[in-house]
């Protein structure tokens, strides 16, 4: 028969230094394994920002010393201005003072607000006036509002004047209307239609007055057609917010031979000027596919096989020339009417409209400049740095690369020509503001490690992300409080725009109590310094050490057993068979009392009934 061990003893201290044995069959007994009194702490950390603003927004007070500037009007109305349009206002400053006045530059801010018609640097003499010219030219819908704004040598403040405008939608309008196909049974025909407007146009296609589900496309492409569907009727109808038009009805036929070509509209006669281009375009109808050759002069020009032919730029030797066109089918072909190109000399040099305006940025950033000119097409663009070319600038805009403190105060101008001549815009000054860090972002404000046993340590990390666009440089990490250390970044070093970078923070109390303070990230970020809060508590090791009285039976060893209750449940504490008479129990936490009791086990691990029970209770600290 199997026994129960016998005599099990517990062995727990009343106080760190003293062992008390119960008088129990079963001992347990609590060993504190180190303590000391520990050591709270608790600072608090703020921060100040300060911050600089200059009010370049507001149109007064704008003061001269000795002078007087005034503008007329004060403020600019644009009023209703059709998106893709553009409307012009004049703006005459008048200095009413006895000094001169300079404005040496002149700049519009707002989308779609642009200041001009005035060389840079200008000078007022006492009762003189200069008239800029400013305009609007909204890209979409909606209220908008700018400034134009002027700065000079002898003004105290810029000199701010108000724009407003109001940018509205353009109802749709058909450039190219559907035309009328004609194909074989079981061929597919598209259909097309070409519309401006302002944008998103919406389009809805139409086959005998009926919608055609899914046909919301500037084209359309039928499917394979019979002959039930000869003579059916197709249109589109356009739409945006602010209306919609209707095409005209294109007429499908579907023959079971080849239908001739015929020509529905005849190329016309073209007027241009010289060194312009002239676009010639044929409507015809026939089974499909159509093929198309131009001639010119008779002659077939290379390339020019669609329904339209854009010419090159024309010279004055072109006039009188004739251009028509051949289509052809399976089912035959048909030539078109000759068309005559008149080309006129053009006197008329480049003008600027609008004068690209100054431009004020952050080092990192780039500008974009653009003129607004009018002349003999085509109009070519040179842009200009400090009067020397820049490679590559060649159209009405130009956008820098990303600038430096080192480009603050460069010129930018375009040279336009034409055919007949070229201009020079104004010089529009580039100021390059220095960049200033953005924040160093932590991915939580605090880290707890909670209750640490002393001489051991646990450890966390935090990342902090560089949320600007340009570097940060750390200049120092420090960590406050006891047994907190920290590591992963480093005094100088550098964070990139984007990057995430991770700090380590280990606690290691060497005494116990709650500790509570913070890690100090002080940078050149905006939101220096960036603090975390920690916080740990340092608590002591305790174990149970358990012991009992062999079983008279033949065993191979005992199981122990914990519960959290008298008289259980129990669970099994041992990861395998004790073989000895005690057992200690390393899992024990402070302030908690533990019910135990033990089994002998024999071969084939068979198990006695549980011994009796103990009672530890764990002290605090």
């Amino acid at each position: 028969m199997l026994t129960t061990p016998g005599n099990l003893r517990s062995q727990l201290p009343s106080a760190p230094a003293q062992i008390v044995f119960l008088t129990l069959t079963l001992f347990a007994s609590v060993v504190i394994l180190s303590g000391c009194a520990g050591v709270t702490s608790a600072k608090g950390n703020s921060a100040s920002v300060a911050t600089n603003s200059t009010n370049s927004t507001s149109a007064t007070p704008n003061s001269v010393p000795s002078a007087a500037l005034s503008a007329s009007p004060a403020a600019l109305s644009f009023g209703n201005v059709s998106v893709g349009s553009t409307s012009q206002q004049s703006l005459t400053f008048t200095n009413s003072g006895t000094s001169l006045v300079t404005i040496s530059q002149a700049s519009a801010s707002g989308a779609g607000f642009a200041i001009g018609g005035v060389a840079m640097p200008v000078n007022l003499n006492p009762g003189s006036s200069a008239t800029f010219t400013a305009s609007f030219a909204p890209t979409s819908a909606g209220n908008a509002s700018g400034a134009a704004s002027f700065n000079g040598p002898q003004m105290s403040s810029t000199f701010v004047v108000q724009m407003t405008g109001i940018g509205t939608p353009v109802a749709p309008s058909i450039a190219v209307e559907p035309v009328s196909k004609s194909i074989l049974v079981g061929q597919t025909a598209t259909f097309s239609v070409t519309a401006s407007g302002t944008a998103p146009l919406g389009y809805q296609w139409y086959k005998n007055g009926t919608t055609i589900a899914g046909a919301t496309s500037a084209s359309y492409t039928t499917p394979a057609e019979s002959v039930s569907d000869n003579g059916a009727q197709f249109s589109v109808a356009v739409s945006n917010s602010a209306g919609n038009v209707s095409s005209n009805l294109a007429m499908l036929s579907v023959t079971t031979s080849p239908m001739a070509p015929s020509i529905t509209t005849q190329p016309a006669n073209q007027i241009i000027f010289a060194g312009q281009t002239a676009k010639f375009l044929v409507i015809a109808s026939g089974t499909s596919p159509l093929s198309y050759q131009w001639h010119k002069n008779g002659a077939d020009i290379s390339g020019a096989t669609s329904a339209s032919y854009t010419t090159a730029a024309e010279t004055t030797s072109d006039n009188g020339a004739v251009f028509s066109v051949v289509v052809t089918n399976s089912g035959g072909n048909v030539s078109s009417n000759s068309a005559t190109l008149t080309v006129n000399p053009d006197p008329v040099a480049p003008s600027i409209i609008s004068q690209p305006a100054s431009q004020t940025i952050t080092a990192g950033q780039t500008a974009t400049f653009s003129v607004t000119a009018s002349g003999t097409s085509p109009l070519i663009y040179q842009w200009q740095k400090n009067g020397t070319n820049i490679s590559g600038a060649t159209s009405s805009r130009y956008i820098t690369p990303a600038e430096t403190s080192s480009d603050n105060g460069a010129q930018f101008t375009v040279v336009v020509s034409d055919s007949v001549g070229s201009i020079t815009s104004n010089a529009a000054i580039l100021t390059v503001n220095a960049a200033t860090p953005g924040a160093l972002t932590p991915s939580t404000a605090s880290l707890s490690f909670g209750n640490v046993i002393v001489n051991n340590s646990s450890a966390q990390s935090v990342t902090l992300t560089n949320s600007g666009a340009v570097n940060i440089t750390v200049s120092s990490v420090t960590v406050a409080g006891s047994g907190f250390n920290a590591s992963g970044i480093s005094n100088g070093e550098i964070i990139t725009p984007g990057q995430v970078v991770t700090l380590n923070v280990t606690f290691a109390p060497s005494a116990t109590g709650s500790i509570t303070d913070n890690v100090t990230i002080a940078s050149d970020a905006s939101n220096s310094p960036t603090t975390i809060g920690i916080s740990g508590v340092g608590v002591l090791a305790h174990t149970a050490t358990l012991s009992w009285t062999a079983s008279l039976s033949t065993v191979i060893g005992y199981n122990v057993y914990r519960g959290s209750v008298s008289g259980g449940p129990y669970t099994l504490v041992n990861s395998s068979i004790v073989a000895g008479t005690q057992y200690v129990d390393p899992s024990v936490l402070a302030g908690q009392t533990y019910y135990y009791v033990a089994t002998a086990v024999a071969s084939g691990n068979t198990e006695s009934t549980y011994s009796n029970q103990v009672v530890a209770s764990v002290p605090t600290p």
